[in-house]
């Protein structure tokens, strides 16, 4: 084991000991590192300040000439080699072109100009008012005029005739038009400032680049000084300076409180800009779309494709003339006899887009075979859910009206496997519609439909990453087991995540097609309306009975679709509304499939209706002449919020759609932050319709209210970013408890909460 103390002051062990050693010298290195830091900035302001009153003469010492040196350089050698930094390739120093060529001077040429070193800080006395600095400004400037006569007596007299200086703030006024720039460069080696040149007799000064003052009087001074100067007419033309000169200076004029009060925010802007985005893209897409009649047809006829008169009869029938673009891209391919994995939003044509293929492979597969007692089942088609499944087998239906020989059942869950069976021996049929599960009942029941699947000529995967979601790949590998291995295989679905590829390596084969209709462009209908809005959890009875009610006196053939987080939710809010005697429907997974399908059928033929559902309504259904789809809660993820939005807007028509979030559920924005979403700011709630919520609340059934919270529990345990804090998860659940009138949170079962990790969490009642 080796010696040492096992545990250490604290009741850490070593290795958290050793960490927080580490941590401890890292922040002493930190520290050590922010003085030097400090250290070498000082010095580099004192090495600026001496600078300006220190003669230049070494600054122009040839680079070419200093020989390569490696030790330590001075700090005037330093501050040389920072300034060099900012000077472009090939300049001979920061100096402009226009500024005139540079004089290399002689050594002892010229000496500095001033005399005495003057300190900067008894320029601005801090007791000092305007005037009084002026005053001492104009005594210094006549005193360094006249050191500049005397002091420098190589310089013809003429020179200073001939130019105006102005050096910290003191000029000198000429009186002849004519200037020597030359040798006014020669004379003047500061780098660090900036020269106003102008034609005519006017004055010239040399003066701080972009200094500006610090007290408002200076300011406006300038600004007078500036105005005085552009009606002269001149041009400015300033000379360039080291970046080191204005280091220790303010970099830009403090913001008068007038202007920073009345200083929009960012956010409005950006936001502004955004919208404006999102309206031309719109109006850009719109003006695409006017010269064609519908967005989603494309200019192929059923008829110029290989396709069964019957068939085409059929769809004329129904009043299908014009191929979709999705049906244009993927019949080719499909009749053709190839396997594909087809990438298609929802609600563009693509149940046809299989069905088609279907019929003529029923067709082929006749006209081969002998008459049996028993027909072979030619087509199998996979859906995620039982509404779906009855959809894709009455759109089928609809394309045999004409094929009387062909038959269509469906396999699903929630009715009787000895009906299914009769249903199955009394009427044979070629194509099955089923869900996994139900299917695999009958495969292991070995009542003879295993033999039956040993003819198949086609499989098809509708919808296959719901199918995936679902958790239904253990199932999809049992089926393809049972599945003869000559066939054709197509798989549709709206998003191709990793999961969907590796089912389809196992579906279909190796030189399968691809097809996406999808492409870069948004993976939802331009035409619907998109909106989030952020509201505290206890209002979002009220708010969505707020909605529902603007859009009934907005829209007079609404159809709208309420999806839930849960079925018990469901049932929640139906209850609710029904009390509030509104015109609902409901389907959710713990109803019965006869009752679903009623409700399903109803709900596609009637308008002016409200259907409250889960996610079992969330895909693949088409429900016509949906004007709006509100959703409560976080989906479970990006592509079920983009295919709950999907059942507005099909066929090319105008939708909109709601997102209804809790202020701890808005991270899911981040998620989808490129769809074209906009804020839908909190309404004015009526105090009267709060109070007629409580009451039909009150009147619910308690075990509905359980349900719903056990559910609601359950949900958002399993949302990764909620569910990980176990404690807040409880306080919010008990915050829904109270909001749907229940005095106390409902107990668990110690099992339930030992699977959902809720044991020993505060707020959490066990049943005993």
């Amino acid at each position: 084991m080796g010696g040492g103390p096992r545990t250490f002051p604290g009741g850490l062990n070593k290795w958290q000991w050793k960490r927080l050693h580490e941590k401890k010298a890292r922040d002493k290195e930190k520290r050590l590192l922010d003085q030097e830091k400090q250290l070498y900035q000082a010095r580099i302001r004192s090495q600026i300040r001496s600078k300006l009153t220190t003669s230049d003469e070494q600054s122009y010492r040839s680079h070419e000439q200093q020989q390569p040196n490696y030790g330590p350089v001075s700090p005037q050698d330093h501050i040389k080699s920072l300034a060099d930094r900012f000077m472009k390739e090939g300049a001979e120093d920061l100096w402009n072109q226009e500024d005139g060529p540079i004089n290399t001077p002689q050594h002892n040429q010229h000496r500095s100009g001033i005399s005495e070193p003057i300190d900067l800080r008894k320029l601005i006395p801090q007791n000092c008012s305007f005037q009084k600095a002026r005053h001492f400004c104009t005594n210094v400037r006549n005193d360094v005029a006249e050191n500049w006569r005397t002091e420098i007596p190589k310089f013809s007299n003429s020179w200073s005739r001939q130019n105006n200086l102005l050096m910290f703030g003191w000029r000198m006024f000429n009186k002849n038009e004519n200037r020597n720039v030359n040798n006014l460069n020669s004379l003047l080696n500061f780098r660090y400032y900036s020269m106003d040149t102008r034609k005519g007799n006017r004055s010239r000064k040399l003066g701080f680049t972009r200094n500006e003052n610090s007290s408002d009087e200076d300011t406006e001074d300038d600004e007078d000084e500036e105005e005085e100067e552009g009606r002269s007419g001149g041009s400015v033309k300033m000379m360039s300076s080291a970046a080191l000169g204005k280091y220790d200076m303010k970099t830009k004029k403090r913001v008068p409180l007038k202007f920073v009060e009345n200083e929009d925010d960012l956010s409005l802007h950006v936001e502004a800009i955004r919208k404006e985005v999102r309206e031309r893209s719109k109006q850009k897409s719109e003006s695409e779309e006017e010269g064609e009649k519908e967005s989603i047809l494309s200019s192929k006829r059923f008829d110029e494709c290989d396709v069964s008169p019957l068939t085409v009869k059929a769809l004329t029938a129904a009043g299908y003339v014009q191929m979709t673009k999705v049906q244009e891209a993927t019949l080719s391919a499909c009749l053709e006899g190839m396997d594909a994995l087809v990438k298609a939003r929802t609600g563009t044509g693509k149940s046809a887009a299989f069905l088609l293929p279907a019929i003529e492979t029923v067709l082929k597969a006749s006209n081969r075979k002998s008459a049996q007692r028993v027909p072979p089942i030619d087509v199998l088609i996979l859906c995620p859910t039982r509404e779906l499944a009855s959809q894709i087998a009455a759109e089928a239906n609809v394309l045999l009206k004409y094929h009387e020989s062909i038959g269509v059942q469906t396999l699903v869950g929630g009715t009787r496997f000895k009906e299914d069976q009769k249903r199955l021996e009394s009427n044979p049929c070629q194509i099955i519609v089923a869900t996994p599960g139900r299917l695999l009942d009958h495969i292991e029941n070995k009542s003879g439909f295993s033999t039956r699947l040993m003819g198949l000529k086609m499989l098809i995967l509708d919808e296959a990453d719901h199918l995936l979601d679902l958790g239904f790949r253990k199932d999809i590998e049992k089926l393809v087991d049972c599945l003869p291995r000559k066939r054709q295989s197509l798989l549709f679905s709206a998003t191709v995540p990793k999961e969907v590829r590796r089912v389809s390596q196992l579906v279909l084969k190796r030189e399968h097609g691809y097809v996406d209709t999808v492409g870069l462009g948004l993976e939802t209908n331009p035409k619907v309306k998109q909106f989030y809005l952020v509201a505290p959890h206890e209002q979002h009875f009220q708010l969505v009975h707020h909605l529902l009610t603007s859009h009934i006196s907005e829209v007079p053939d609404y159809k709208v679709i309420v999806f839930c987080t849960t079925a018990m939710m469901t049932s929640l809010m139906f209850s609710l509304f029904r009390e509030m005697k509104m015109n609902v429907r409901e389907i959710h997974s713990r109803k019965p499939q006869l009752y679903r399908t009623r409700i399903s059928d109803e709900f596609k033929e009637i308008k002016r209706v409200i259907l409250i559902t889960s996610d079992v309504s969330a895909r693949g259904m088409n429900y016509p002449d949906v004007t709006l789809v509100i959703q409560i809660g976080i989906p479970v993820d990006r592509e079920q919020y983009i295919h709950r939005l999907g059942r507005t807007g099909r066929e090319g028509k105008e939708g909109e759609g709601i997102l209804l979030l809790a202020p701890w559920e808005q991270y899911f924005l981040d998620d989808i932050k490129d769809l074209p979403m906009e804020n839908w700011p909190v309404p004015h709630l009526d105090p009267r319709a709060k109070v007629k919520i409580e009451e039909a609340i009150g009147k619910m059934d308690a075990s509905v209210k359980e349900a719903a919270y056990h559910a609601w529990l359950g949900y958002y345990n399993s949302v990764r970013e909620i569910g990980r804090d176990k404690t807040t998860l409880v306080e919010l659940a008990n915050q829904f408890s109270e909001s749907i009138g229940l005095q106390k949170p409902p107990s668990l079962f110690r099992r339930t909460a030992l699977k959902m990790g809720l044991k020993d969490i505060p707020g959490i009642r066990i049943r005993k």
